[in-house]
């Protein structure tokens, strides 16, 4: 069986003693297969019994043993050290516990932050009585259409990763988070729940318009969720319900105007349709340039020439959603 000696770099802390992080090292001759949560079990059974990690279930369910590898958010318990040192062509995997959260001890971090934010959003079922029978004689039945929406969202393992990365909750307190708003989009499109679209209204409340839409949360996922597919479609949701008097919704529906114009964004009216004249203010020294150098079109567009095509594959686009 293959073998290879690996150092591994792990970022230490203990608050209770230690004034800052810093990097212990450690090697291991690591096998072909071997996983990361193993390497980790094994230098705390062989040459450290003070590092500290969590993990439980170790087959990529509970989610508690997600780290940063190299950098990125990976379960230790899936991620294989030798596709690791392959992948960045290195002999060195350095470990680090999640951000955007505080660190316990070692790897370990506090998840009582992102919980207690996906608490505060009501990421539970509110039983529609019209749909969800009273009494367990009967079913509660979701047809697979039903199900196809929110299907993917249910595989969440609440490990954090997409949260660790999160750039807008690092900027915004308020911000819900990717996966919690991705849970709250999960209930709203459930036909067995009472809110149903209203819960958009929690992730409004929750800055949801300030995603910035990186995909960082669907990349790091480790079961493949896009959480930001949650939180654009409930944004959808949200103009839905009449909650259009912001900045992201205002730019939307000036998208959706423009094509159904002409179909063609409108450059020139999009700012002032967004954000009005205080838009147009903000804007104006780069349509000057713009005007100055030929590249401003008119503000009255004429409409393309598969106008009414297009307009009806909008239309149809948006019954099949």
């Amino acid at each position: 069986m293959e073998k290879r000696e690996v150092l591994f770099r792990i970022k230490r802390f203990n608050p209770k003693k230690d004034e800052k992080p810093y990097f212990q090292e450690y090697k291991l001759t690591v096998p072909k297969g071997m996983t990361v949560l193993e390497a980790l079990q094994q230098i705390k059974d062989t040459q450290d019994p003070t590092l500290a990690f969590r993990a439980f279930c170790r087959s990529a369910i509970c989610g508690s043993c997600a780290v940063k590898v190299n950098g990125f958010p990976k379960l230790a318990c899936k991620t294989q050290i030798f596709n690791e040192l392959d992948k960045f062509g290195t002999d060195t995997l350095t470990l680090e516990p999640l951000d955007n959260m505080e660190i316990i001890r070692d790897l370990i971090v506090d998840w009582d932050k992102p919980f207690k934010r996906m608490e505060e959003m009501k990421p539970w079922l509110v039983p529609d009585p019209e749909v969800v029978p009273k009494t367990l004689d009967e079913e509660s039945r979701v047809y697979p259409n039903e199900l196809k929406k929110f299907d993917s969202f249910t595989d969440c393992i609440l490990c954090t990763s997409c949260f660790s990365s999160c750039t807008a909750t690092q900027i915004d307190e308020n911000y819900g988070g990717p996966f919690q708003l991705a849970r709250v989009y999960r209930f709203a499109v459930d036909p067995r729940d009472a809110l149903k679209a209203e819960r958009s209204k929690i992730g409004y409340a929750f800055d949801m318009w300030n995603c910035v839409r990186c995909n960082k949360c669907a990349d790091v996922c480790p079961k493949h969720i896009s959480p930001v597919d949650g939180i654009m479609k409930l944004r959808g949701l949200s103009i839905d319900v009449g909650l259009k008097d912001n900045p992201g919704a205002r730019h939307v529906m000036a998208f959706y105007k423009s094509l159904l114009e002409s179909g063609m964004l409108n450059e020139v009216l999009l700012p002032l349709r967004t954000k009005g004249i205080k838009g147009v203010l903000e804007n104006l020294p780069v349509g000057i340039k713009m005007i100055l150098r030929g590249k401003a079109h008119s503000p009255v567009m004429k409409p393309i020439g598969e106008h009414e095509t297009l307009i009806k594959v909008m239309k149809a686009a948006m019954e099949v959603e």
